[in-house]
């Protein structure tokens, strides 16, 4: 039995009346409290424009049809990733092509990039992985449009800005996992008028209004509810304080394990580590022992070139090692400090 869960949110009360007032309102569909959210991220951003949606995996997918990608363009991807980053270019058409990441962190290697770009290549995908920034600025000067898949870094930030807030289009997630979360959701933040004007028509089904029988370009229903919204807006009132407990966290685990190899965040540079990420090469045994203490370690995705449904040849060394050696620590803003102490303690007794 888990005890102690990879990743614990905090939901409570305030949501549950504003979820309740959103009811007695009628403010149910895509409407006014979908706005209102979108202006207050797009206020916490900078952003010119942020489209609210159903979830990141449709924001990724609006992004790329709104900068053009059709069937049979290749988009370049990271190979360690989320498998929704891959899924959503194969749901527009397009075909992907995997490159290895970096071997500190598993972000994409912009060399990988070069070696992989094509005539048939449409744009590049830049996964900002647990709130670590990759280099945009090196992407950008290939050319193409470089999508920001934020799912993992709202609120983190670059070099020079936001993540998700430099290239073509930037996607967000607001899944339960995340530090501004309406249960699932997602969000396109983009500083484009014509890219912003175009994934608000995507996300419904190709109109400007629903009921007005002007059927004349494609979409899909992609639309986040008033009703996900309101939720929403009450977590974006906590959120300071949520960017400060994952922050707790990360550094309670850094003094606390100093035999762990922790996966490193710029803390001094404005990243946020929205999960605390080590790497071990005897990930599968701490994991074992750990769960029999109920205590549940999160082991990283597979590296996405081991997929059946995408199995591709070649080196991908950096992603491979992170796959079988990365895991997720027990993190998240509403994580109790007695069960981060349990857990060290129990890391600490299995790792000798």
């Amino acid at each position: 039995m888990i005890r102690i869960p990879w990743w614990r949110t905090d939901l409570g009360r305030e949501e549950a009346d504003r979820l309740g007032q959103a009811v007695f309102d009628r403010t149910i569909n895509q409407g006014r409290l979908c706005r209102e959210l979108e202006e207050r991220i797009a206020q916490r951003l900078g952003a010119n424009h942020v489209i609210t949606c159903a979830s990141g995996s449709a924001a990724l997918a609006l992004a790329l049809l709104a900068c053009g990608v059709k069937p049979g363009d290749e988009v370049i991807v990271p190979a360690a990733t989320f498998i929704a980053t891959a899924h959503a270019v194969l749901l527009v058409g397009g075909r992907v092509c995997l490159v290895d990441v970096l071997p500190d962190r598993p972000l994409i290697d912009p060399a990988a990039v070069a070696a992989a770009i094509t005539p048939r290549t449409r744009a590049i995908i830049a996964v900002h992985l647990n709130g670590g920034g990759c280099d945009i600025g090196a992407l950008k000067r290939f050319g193409l449009p470089v999508i920001e898949d934020s799912a993992q870094a709202f609120c983190s930030r670059g070099t020079e800005s936001w993540l998700g807030t430099s290239g073509a289009a930037g996607t967000f997630s607001m899944s339960i996992a995340k530090l501004l979360t309406t249960g699932e959701g997602g969000f396109l933040v983009t500083g484009d008028d014509a890219t912003a004007v175009a994934a608000r028509r995507l996300r419904n089904q190709g109109v400007d209004l629903i009921g007005d029988n002007v059927f004349n370009r494609f979409g899909f229903n992609f639309r986040l509810t008033d009703l996900q919204a309101a939720v929403g807006l009450v977590q974006l009132d906590r959120l300071d304080d949520k960017i400060g407990a994952v922050t707790e966290v990360y550094r309670f685990y850094r003094e606390a394990l100093p035999g762990l190899s922790l996966i490193p965040v710029d803390l001094q540079g404005g990243e946020v580590p929205l999960w605390t990420q080590a790497m071990s090469g005897d990930r599968d045994r701490l994991q074992v022992s750990l769960a029999a203490r109920g205590i549940q370690l999160r082991p990283f995705n597979p590296c996405l070139a081991d997929c059946e449904h995408l199995r591709t040849p070649g080196d991908f060394g950096n992603a491979r090692r992170f796959a079988a050696q990365g895991f997720t620590l027990p993190s998240g803003p509403n994580q109790p400090r007695a069960d981060l102490e349990e857990v060290v303690t129990a890391l600490n007794e299995v790792m000798g």
